[in-house]
């Protein structure tokens, strides 16, 4: 990966030259000691490819992806799109990723319009109500999954006329709500970049690590100054290490001349949302490269991703909060589930992700435990438990 790369360009995709309803990758990047194309940058050509085939003004709202194997730097990645649906207020989209004779990955992708201007004094006010008329049944619909709904507070006010009365509601309702910003949080000025903070560490601490370890180091180090991402773990400033959440700040670094497209700086964040994610699961149970047992295997599953509508000011070059959390992880089964909350400097929330991946112990030389079944480990023939990476 060149150190001049921008993200952009990392997430960009060309049309196959011959083939409709086809594009092509390229850059695909392998990050070290991986098994494959980074999964990130994979869901971000996939949505490109995707959007593509859908005329504005509909923009995307979802994704969800499955990672069937491993992809590879070569060749190269045909992203072959089947349009679903197209509708006035909806479009959907089928991506299905392959690599010679190989179907690495399949993403399903929503696409809907843009946000409606409300009318003022919604849910609050006056509303006129003819003598005879119901309110409660005017024209409401509601999805069929739907068994109850709360009745408003309503207060009548005698009308001056015999056939009309208004009626005003204060039933709690707001425009708005989003999951809060994490509270004391240090801002992205206060924190040190991944490369910076592990430099510092290498140049305290790292003369006991050598061979393998250091080697591993110093290569995360390299590959984290020449990303496309700037990567800050995200502190509060009671620092209370609570280790089922992880915070990161993640910035796109772009040429000073590139205005991408919304549709682009989506793409942009399911790339960078894809750091670290997974292994906050692993890292909610106390399982790592130095732990016992150790770290056996980490890799995603899936990805979905919701987006929310960016404020006015957005600014696709300034830092992003992805605020993660585990939720679920069975060591037995070989899993692990986490959510997440991407928020503007702001605070405003724009995406909301989630992801459950592969999370196994190492169990070489270990007693299995009941492991056995769960997927975690397996047995050879002379009854020596392994692991099944």
């Amino acid at each position: 990966m060149s150190p001049t790369t921008s993200l952009a360009s990392l997430v960009d995709v060309h049309p196959h030259p011959s083939r409709p309803l086809t594009s092509l990758s390229h850059n695909l990047w392998v990050p070290s000691g991986a098994r494959g194309v980074f999964g990130g940058q994979v869901i971000a050509q996939s949505l490109l490819a995707s959007s593509s085939t859908v005329a504005p003004p509909l923009g995307l709202h979802s994704t969800h992806c499955y990672f069937l194997l491993p992809a590879r730097a070569q060749p190269t990645i045909e992203y072959r799109i089947e349009k679903l649906r197209d509708g006035k207020s909806y479009a959907s989209r089928l991506v299905r990723a392959w690599q010679g004779d190989r179907e690495v990955f399949v993403l399903l992708a929503s696409y809907t319009l843009p946000p409606t201007k409300l009318p003022p004094n919604l849910g609050g006010g006056r509303a006129v109500v003819h003598e005879g008329e119901s309110q409660a049944d005017d024209g409401l619909k509601v999805s069929n999954s739907l068994r109850f709904v709360s009745s408003p507070n309503v207060k009548e006010i005698t009308s001056t006329s015999s056939h009309t009365k208004e009626v005003q509601q204060d039933n709690g309702f707001q425009e708005k709500y989003q999951a809060p910003l994490p509270e004391n949080l240090l801002p992205w000025e206060e924190c040190e970049e991944e490369a910076v903070r592990w430099q510092k560490w290498m140049d305290e601490k790292g003369s006991r690590f050598t061979g393998t370890k250091r080697k591993f180091l110093q290569e995360y180090i390299r590959e984290r100054r020449e990303s496309p991402v700037s990567i800050a773990r995200a502190l509060t400033k009671d620092h209370d290490g609570n280790h089922h959440i992880r915070m990161s700040w993640l910035r796109a670094r772009l040429d000073p001349s590139e205005k991408p497209s919304e549709e682009t700086v989506k793409a942009m964040i399911a790339y960078m949302t894809d750091f670290q994610f997974i292994g906050t699961a692993s890292r909610s149970v106390g399982l790592h490269q130095s732990s016992t047992p150790r770290l056996g295997m980490l890799a995603s599953l899936d990805h979905s991703i919701h987006f929310y509508p960016f404020p006015a000011n957005f600014d696709p070059s300034k830092p992003l909060l992805h605020v993660m959390e585990s939720q679920a992880v069975d060591v037995a089964s070989g899993r692990g589930t986490v959510k997440g909350c991407v928020y503007t400097l702001d605070g405003v929330l724009v995406a909301v992700t989630g992801q459950e991946g592969v999370v196994r112990a190492d169990l070489r030389g270990l007693e299995a435990k009941g492991l056995v079944e769960g997927g975690a480990v397996e047995e050879d023939e002379e009854r020596k438990v392994k692991a099944k990476l």
